[in-house]
């Protein structure tokens, strides 16, 4: 539920002119470049506010951190409840997804794993990573070739390829690889079990939750 601000007793503009405030959404994350930019990127083309926190620490550390900040924000009247919270997260070389998996479900917010990195979604919005990519440096190198990513180590998202048109394909083409068979171990969530279901991306869930409070 929503907070309530105060309103200003008087004063005509505040009373006449009060512009209703953007929905705002929080993302908490270990990608110190990437992620960043294309989540900036998301924002503007969403028209909300989305506030990114990123650590350098492993998911279920990166839960954590996300039920402080969504209690904190919670105790602050001044603003409105973020309307989503998500922890995003990569595989690397962690096996704790099953232990962030819990604190967010306990917790209201929701984890977000790209398997076995984030440029698997970002490859989407050119073509549908193949199956065969389970490994960090062939999906690195394949969303470089593709030009959706460069710049200093290929971390720069190529903002001009984050529009809705290649957002509708990202999401079709995660749908190729997203199949039954690899759901299956995304929900398990097995330690060391990883590769069982890669490629994989859960940003599908994030792009239709923008779209529709757009359109809500």
């Amino acid at each position: 539920m929503a907070k309530k601000r105060g309103v200003p007793a008087h004063g005509r503009k505040s009373a006449r002119f009060h512009r209703a405030r953007k929905k705002r959404y929080l993302v908490v994350a270990g990608g110190a470049v990437t992620e960043r930019q294309y989540f900036k990127q998301l924002e503007s083309i969403y028209d909300v506010v989305i506030e990114y926190q990123q650590k350098n620490e492993s998911p279920e550390h990166l839960a954590d951190f996300a039920c402080t900040l969504k209690k904190e924000d919670e105790r602050d009247i001044s603003t409105d409840c973020y309307e989503n919270i998500w922890v995003v997260v990569d595989v690397d070389d962690y096996h704790d997804h099953s232990k962030a998996a819990k604190i967010c479900k306990d917790n209201g917010i929701e984890l977000i794993i790209s398997n076995p990195c984030f440029e698997v979604w970002l490859l989407d919005h050119m073509k549908a990573c193949p199956p065969s990519y389970t490994l960090t440096p062939d999906v690195e190198s394949a969303a470089a070739r593709a030009g959706i990513v460069g710049g200093n180590r290929n971390k720069y998202v190529n903002d001009e390829l984050i529009d809705s048109e290649h957002l509708d394909a990202a999401i079709r083409n995660a749908a190729r690889h997203n199949t039954v068979e690899n759901s299956q171990g995304r929900n398990r969530l097995t330690p060391h079990h990883e590769q069982e279901y890669a490629p994989w991306t859960d940003m599908p869930k994030v792009i239709e939750t923008l779209k529709s409070n757009k359109q809500s």
